[in-house]
Protein backbone atom coordinates (compact mmCIF):
# COMPACT_ATOMS: atom_id res chain seq x y z
CA UNK A 1 0.00 0.00 0.00
CA UNK A 2 1.32 3.64 -0.60
CA UNK A 3 0.38 6.17 1.86
CA UNK A 4 0.99 9.91 2.38
CA UNK A 5 3.63 10.85 4.91
CA UNK A 6 1.21 11.44 7.97
CA UNK A 7 -0.74 8.73 7.12
CA UNK A 8 2.85 6.76 6.97
CA UNK A 9 3.54 7.88 10.22
CA UNK A 10 0.94 6.10 11.98
CA UNK A 11 0.85 3.17 10.32
CA UNK A 12 4.88 2.76 11.66
CA UNK A 13 3.53 3.30 15.09
CA UNK A 14 -0.32 1.97 15.54
CA UNK A 15 -1.24 -1.73 14.97
CA UNK A 16 -4.83 -0.71 15.28
CA UNK A 17 -4.36 1.79 12.66
CA UNK A 18 -2.72 -0.83 10.09
CA UNK A 19 -5.71 -3.10 10.81
CA UNK A 20 -8.47 0.11 10.01
CA UNK A 21 -6.54 0.53 6.93
CA UNK A 22 -6.81 -3.52 6.27
CA UNK A 23 -10.81 -3.00 6.51
CA UNK A 24 -11.07 0.05 4.35
CA UNK A 25 -8.44 -1.73 1.50
CA UNK A 26 -10.72 -4.76 1.79
CA UNK A 27 -14.29 -2.87 1.58
CA UNK A 28 -13.14 -0.97 -1.48
CA UNK A 29 -11.90 -4.26 -3.27
CA UNK A 30 -15.34 -5.94 -3.04
CA UNK A 31 -17.37 -2.82 -4.44
CA UNK A 32 -14.65 -2.75 -6.98
CA UNK A 33 -14.34 -6.65 -7.92
CA UNK A 34 -16.57 -6.57 -10.74
CA UNK A 35 -14.10 -3.44 -12.50
CA UNK A 36 -11.42 -5.97 -12.44
CA UNK A 37 -13.61 -8.06 -15.15
CA UNK A 38 -14.67 -5.31 -16.99
CA UNK A 39 -10.48 -4.61 -17.39
CA UNK A 40 -10.25 -8.01 -18.81
CA UNK A 41 -13.14 -7.38 -21.25
CA UNK A 42 -11.84 -4.06 -22.99
CA UNK A 43 -8.41 -5.70 -22.75
CA UNK A 44 -9.86 -8.61 -24.75
CA UNK A 45 -12.51 -6.67 -27.20
CA UNK A 46 -9.47 -4.22 -27.78
CA UNK A 47 -7.63 -6.86 -29.76
CA UNK A 48 -10.56 -8.82 -30.95
CA UNK A 49 -12.13 -6.41 -33.34
CA UNK A 50 -9.19 -6.28 -35.24
CA UNK A 51 -7.94 -9.63 -34.66
CA UNK A 52 -4.42 -8.65 -33.53
CA UNK A 53 -2.43 -10.82 -30.72
CA UNK A 54 -1.09 -9.55 -28.18
CA UNK A 55 0.60 -10.37 -24.84
CA UNK A 56 0.94 -8.55 -21.28
CA UNK A 57 4.38 -6.84 -20.55
CA UNK A 58 3.48 -5.24 -17.28
CA UNK A 59 0.95 -5.91 -14.57
CA UNK A 60 0.20 -4.74 -11.21
CA UNK A 61 -2.18 -3.41 -8.85
CA UNK A 62 -1.52 -0.72 -5.92
CA UNK A 63 -3.57 0.66 -3.44
CA UNK A 64 -3.04 4.62 -2.03
CA UNK A 65 -4.45 6.06 1.04
CA UNK A 66 -4.19 9.56 1.50
CA UNK A 67 -5.61 12.21 3.71
CA UNK A 68 -7.50 15.19 2.27
CA UNK A 69 -5.58 17.94 4.10
CA UNK A 70 -2.36 16.43 2.58
CA UNK A 71 -3.33 14.94 -0.86
CA UNK A 72 -0.72 14.28 -3.48
CA UNK A 73 -0.40 11.91 -6.07
CA UNK A 74 3.81 11.70 -5.54
CA UNK A 75 3.42 7.69 -4.87
CA UNK A 76 1.71 7.34 -7.75
CA UNK A 77 4.23 9.67 -9.82
CA UNK A 78 7.06 7.07 -8.17
CA UNK A 79 5.54 4.06 -9.12
CA UNK A 80 5.18 4.64 -13.11
CA UNK A 81 8.73 6.20 -12.78
CA UNK A 82 10.09 3.22 -11.57
CA UNK A 83 8.06 1.11 -14.02
CA UNK A 84 9.07 3.19 -16.96
CA UNK A 85 13.05 2.46 -15.57
CA UNK A 86 12.11 -1.23 -15.48
CA UNK A 87 10.46 -1.15 -18.80
CA UNK A 88 13.67 0.87 -20.62
CA UNK A 89 16.22 -1.59 -18.54
CA UNK A 90 16.40 -1.00 -14.77
CA UNK A 91 14.04 -3.87 -13.40
CA UNK A 92 15.81 -3.73 -10.05
CA UNK A 93 13.51 -1.21 -8.21
CA UNK A 94 10.17 -2.58 -9.71
CA UNK A 95 7.72 -1.80 -7.06
CA UNK A 96 6.00 -4.74 -4.98
CA UNK A 97 3.05 -5.66 -6.39
CA UNK A 98 3.79 -4.99 -10.01
CA UNK A 99 5.16 -7.70 -12.36
CA UNK A 100 7.31 -7.72 -15.53
CA UNK A 101 6.81 -10.74 -17.93
CA UNK A 102 9.52 -11.88 -19.95
CA UNK A 103 10.52 -10.14 -22.96
CA UNK A 104 9.93 -11.54 -26.44
CA UNK A 105 12.38 -10.19 -29.11
CA UNK A 106 9.57 -8.18 -30.94
CA UNK A 107 9.09 -6.30 -27.84
CA UNK A 108 12.92 -5.72 -27.31
CA UNK A 109 13.08 -4.90 -30.44
CA UNK A 110 9.78 -2.30 -29.97
CA UNK A 111 10.96 -0.98 -27.43
CA UNK A 112 15.11 0.05 -28.54
CA UNK A 113 12.83 1.60 -31.25
CA UNK A 114 11.96 4.21 -28.78
CA UNK A 115 15.16 5.24 -27.11
CA UNK A 116 14.97 8.73 -25.27
CA UNK A 117 10.79 8.12 -24.84
CA UNK A 118 10.97 7.17 -21.18
CA UNK A 119 10.30 10.46 -20.19
CA UNK A 120 7.09 10.75 -22.67
CA UNK A 121 5.75 7.53 -21.73
CA UNK A 122 5.65 8.14 -18.41
CA UNK A 123 4.56 11.41 -18.45
CA UNK A 124 1.64 9.85 -20.54
CA UNK A 125 0.68 7.34 -17.96
CA UNK A 126 0.27 9.34 -15.46
CA UNK A 127 -1.70 12.00 -17.47
CA UNK A 128 -3.85 9.28 -18.58
CA UNK A 129 -4.12 8.22 -14.33
CA UNK A 130 -4.50 11.76 -13.25
CA UNK A 131 -6.80 12.09 -15.66
CA UNK A 132 -9.47 9.63 -14.28
CA UNK A 133 -8.94 10.77 -10.40
CA UNK A 134 -9.84 14.27 -11.76
CA UNK A 135 -12.83 12.76 -13.33
CA UNK A 136 -14.03 12.01 -9.67
CA UNK A 137 -14.12 15.68 -8.47
CA UNK A 138 -12.86 17.25 -5.11
CA UNK A 139 -11.04 14.84 -2.89
CA UNK A 140 -13.49 16.57 0.10
CA UNK A 141 -16.93 15.41 -1.31
CA UNK A 142 -15.37 11.71 -2.83
CA UNK A 143 -18.01 9.05 -3.06
CA UNK A 144 -17.33 5.65 -4.95
CA UNK A 145 -16.21 5.57 -8.47
CA UNK A 146 -14.27 4.10 -10.62
CA UNK A 147 -13.11 3.89 -14.46
CA UNK A 148 -12.12 2.19 -17.05
CA UNK A 149 -9.14 4.22 -19.63
CA UNK A 150 -7.29 2.90 -22.53
CA UNK A 151 -4.37 4.51 -24.55
CA UNK A 152 -1.59 3.51 -27.04
CA UNK A 153 2.03 4.12 -25.50
CA UNK A 154 3.82 3.50 -29.14
CA UNK A 155 5.26 1.29 -31.18
CA UNK A 156 2.57 -1.28 -30.53
CA UNK A 157 2.74 -0.88 -26.48
CA UNK A 158 -1.12 -0.12 -25.23
CA UNK A 159 -1.77 0.70 -21.47
CA UNK A 160 -5.15 -0.54 -19.94
CA UNK A 161 -5.98 0.77 -16.25
CA UNK A 162 -8.91 0.66 -13.88
CA UNK A 163 -9.14 3.61 -11.11
CA UNK A 164 -11.60 3.04 -8.09
CA UNK A 165 -11.78 5.30 -5.44
CA UNK A 166 -13.89 5.68 -2.26
CA UNK A 167 -13.81 8.41 1.17
CA UNK A 168 -13.91 7.43 4.17
CA UNK A 169 -14.11 9.64 7.50
CA UNK A 170 -11.77 9.15 10.43
CA UNK A 171 -13.31 10.26 14.12
CA UNK A 172 -10.52 8.00 15.64
CA UNK A 173 -7.57 8.57 13.98
CA UNK A 174 -7.92 12.12 12.26
CA UNK A 175 -10.31 14.17 13.83
CA UNK A 176 -13.52 13.72 11.01
CA UNK A 177 -10.67 14.15 8.49
CA UNK A 178 -11.37 12.36 5.54
CA UNK A 179 -9.19 9.18 3.69
CA UNK A 180 -8.97 9.00 0.15
CA UNK A 181 -8.36 5.40 -1.08
CA UNK A 182 -7.67 4.65 -4.54
CA UNK A 183 -7.18 1.25 -6.46
CA UNK A 184 -5.10 1.29 -9.77
CA UNK A 185 -5.33 -1.97 -11.70
CA UNK A 186 -3.10 -1.32 -15.16
CA UNK A 187 -1.43 -3.65 -17.49
CA UNK A 188 1.11 -3.16 -20.82
CA UNK A 189 0.33 -5.05 -23.67
CA UNK A 190 2.30 -5.01 -26.33
CA UNK A 191 0.93 -6.14 -30.30
CA UNK A 192 2.50 -6.35 -33.11
CA UNK A 193 0.08 -6.25 -35.66
CA UNK A 194 -0.89 -2.63 -33.34
CA UNK A 195 2.85 -1.30 -33.92
CA UNK A 196 2.43 -2.14 -37.73
CA UNK A 197 -0.54 -0.01 -37.78
CA UNK A 198 0.34 2.66 -36.27
CA UNK A 199 2.04 5.73 -38.48
CA UNK A 200 5.78 7.35 -37.78
CA UNK A 201 6.10 10.24 -36.15
CA UNK A 202 9.32 12.56 -34.92
CA UNK A 203 10.62 11.92 -31.37
CA UNK A 204 10.78 16.07 -31.05
CA UNK A 205 7.19 15.88 -32.25
CA UNK A 206 6.27 13.68 -29.82
CA UNK A 207 7.46 16.18 -27.21
CA UNK A 208 6.88 19.29 -28.98
CA UNK A 209 2.83 18.08 -28.70
CA UNK A 210 2.87 16.63 -25.16
CA UNK A 211 4.04 20.19 -24.08
CA UNK A 212 1.13 21.97 -25.68
CA UNK A 213 -1.13 19.34 -24.38
CA UNK A 214 0.12 19.86 -20.62
CA UNK A 215 0.18 23.86 -20.91
CA UNK A 216 -3.61 23.31 -21.91
CA UNK A 217 -4.15 20.90 -19.06
CA UNK A 218 -2.63 22.93 -16.52
CA UNK A 219 -5.23 25.54 -17.90
CA UNK A 220 -8.21 23.10 -17.48
CA UNK A 221 -7.45 22.51 -14.06
CA UNK A 222 -7.35 26.34 -12.92
CA UNK A 223 -10.83 26.18 -14.37
CA UNK A 224 -12.08 23.44 -12.91
CA UNK A 225 -10.60 24.55 -9.06
CA UNK A 226 -12.86 28.07 -10.41
CA UNK A 227 -15.84 25.69 -10.38
CA UNK A 228 -15.35 23.72 -7.47
CA UNK A 229 -14.59 20.64 -9.35
CA UNK A 230 -11.00 20.33 -7.20
CA UNK A 231 -10.08 21.25 -3.98
CA UNK A 232 -7.23 23.52 -3.41
CA UNK A 233 -4.71 20.96 -2.22
CA UNK A 234 -5.66 19.21 -5.56
CA UNK A 235 -5.37 21.78 -8.01
CA UNK A 236 -1.81 22.40 -6.18
CA UNK A 237 -0.37 18.89 -6.27
CA UNK A 238 -1.74 18.65 -9.84
CA UNK A 239 -0.35 21.89 -11.08
CA UNK A 240 2.82 21.51 -9.89
CA UNK A 241 3.39 17.84 -11.22
CA UNK A 242 2.11 19.46 -14.81
CA UNK A 243 4.80 22.47 -14.54
CA UNK A 244 7.32 19.65 -13.42
CA UNK A 245 6.47 16.92 -16.67
CA UNK A 246 6.50 20.66 -19.04
CA UNK A 247 10.03 21.74 -17.37
CA UNK A 248 11.50 18.08 -18.17
CA UNK A 249 10.09 17.88 -21.37
CA UNK A 250 11.11 20.91 -22.43
CA UNK A 251 14.44 20.19 -21.04
CA UNK A 252 14.35 16.83 -22.84
CA UNK A 253 13.41 18.92 -26.28
CA UNK A 254 16.37 21.23 -25.82
CA UNK A 255 18.75 18.21 -25.48
CA UNK A 256 17.28 16.19 -28.02
CA UNK A 257 16.93 19.17 -30.83
CA UNK A 258 21.22 19.11 -30.55
CA UNK A 259 20.88 15.09 -30.87
CA UNK A 260 21.04 13.54 -34.72
CA UNK A 261 18.57 11.04 -32.85
CA UNK A 262 16.02 14.16 -32.97
CA UNK A 263 15.74 12.81 -36.02
CA UNK A 264 14.78 9.10 -35.33
CA UNK A 265 11.01 8.37 -35.83
CA UNK A 266 8.72 6.24 -34.10
CA UNK A 267 5.67 4.21 -34.54
CA UNK A 268 2.49 5.93 -32.31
Amino acid sequence: MGHSPSIAELAAKQTAFNDYLKTLESQLDQKAAGTEMELQNLINNTYKTDGWHHQVYIKGKKTEFIRSSDWSLDNVKKIIGAVGKAMFGNSKDMPNGINMEAETEKMGAAIKGMANLELYMTSKVFDVLSGVIESFGSSSSLTYNTELKTEPLGNGFRLFAAVSADSFKSTEFFNSDSISEYIYTFEVHFSEQEASQQGSITITKLYEDQITAFVQKSEDLLSQLENDRLDPVQYQSLADEYQKMIEAARAKLKALETSPQSHAVVSM
